[in-house]
């Protein structure tokens, strides 16, 4: 029924203007046309508060607000998908950062999930590449690009020390990086053995699927999924202290 919805301009009480900057020809950037997108402010509040929140109280007229950092295309991809929509598998891969970037403002985290994982599918990590793309991850919080590029750096360990610089990426990112060369010596299977819920040492997937079973968000950076695991667990085990006081006193 939502997904129907998509666009309907008769039923629409808020309307998003969608423009970006391009080059006038003379030095300065002027505003392209904008692109009209109605919506309804009642599905943006149940599936995109931050989308919401761009306009102001309820009102009798179609409310409006102008979007000037994100193309048209990749709006509507954003805003379809907030309807229930999906987005193809040629035009994740195509336009995977620009997905990343609007999702990530606007806290789309499924279709920023989706796009990660298009981009590093689609993606070959190089020696020339690698430390862009290492900054991006850490920049938008995209830990699956960030194992990724982490992976390859410790798999290419000795070319990487002798042609690449260091000097930009961030201490924390470093302490990723020697999480993944400590993983890699001694292997997943026996970490596992050793302490089944060895957040430290667990791939980003790992961490993501185990947010997800326990209705978690899985989107953030790689410290930000263990504290929310970790925390999880204390809380768990606290209720379970009171379930067994609770259950000592009954007797």
């Amino acid at each position: 029924m939502i997904a129907g919805m998509f666009l309907d301009e008769e039923t629409a009480d808020v309307c998003f203007e969608v423009s970006t900057e391009v080059d006038s020809g003379d030095g300065d950037d002027a505003a392209s046309s904008p692109l009209t997108f109605h919506a309804h402010r009642l599905i943006l509040k149940k599936c995109a508060p931050m989308l919401a929140s761009l306009f102001g109280s309820d009102g009798e007229e179609i409310a409006k607000s102008s979007i000037n950092d994100i193309k048209p295309a990749i709006f509507r991809h954003m805003l379809q998908y907030v309807y229930g929509g999906s987005v193809a598998e040629g035009e994740l891969n195509t336009h995977a950062k620009d997905i990343i970037n609007a999702a990530d403002k606007y806290s789309i985290v499924n279709l920023k999930l989706e796009a990660e994982t298009a981009y590093v599918n689609s993606t070959i990590i190089t020696m020339d590449n690698a430390i862009d793309n290492l900054l991006y991850a850490d920049a938008r919080n995209c830990a699956f690009l960030k194992e990724a590029v982490i992976d390859f750096l410790t798999e290419n360990s000795e070319e990487a020390t002798e042609k690449m610089s260091f000097a930009d990426v961030p201490g924390h990112v470093m302490k990723d990086l020697l999480v993944a060369v400590s993983r890699r010596e001694k292997g997943k299977q026996q970490e596992r053995n050793q302490d089944g819920n060895n957040f430290t040492t667990m791939r980003v997937s790992e961490l993501r699927m185990k947010l997800a079973e326990i209705g978690l968000d899985a989107d953030g950076s790689r410290e930000a999924m263990i504290e929310a695991l970790r925390a999880n667990d204390n809380q768990s085990a606290h209720n379970g202290k009171d379930d067994a006081n609770a259950a000592d006193d009954s007797l």
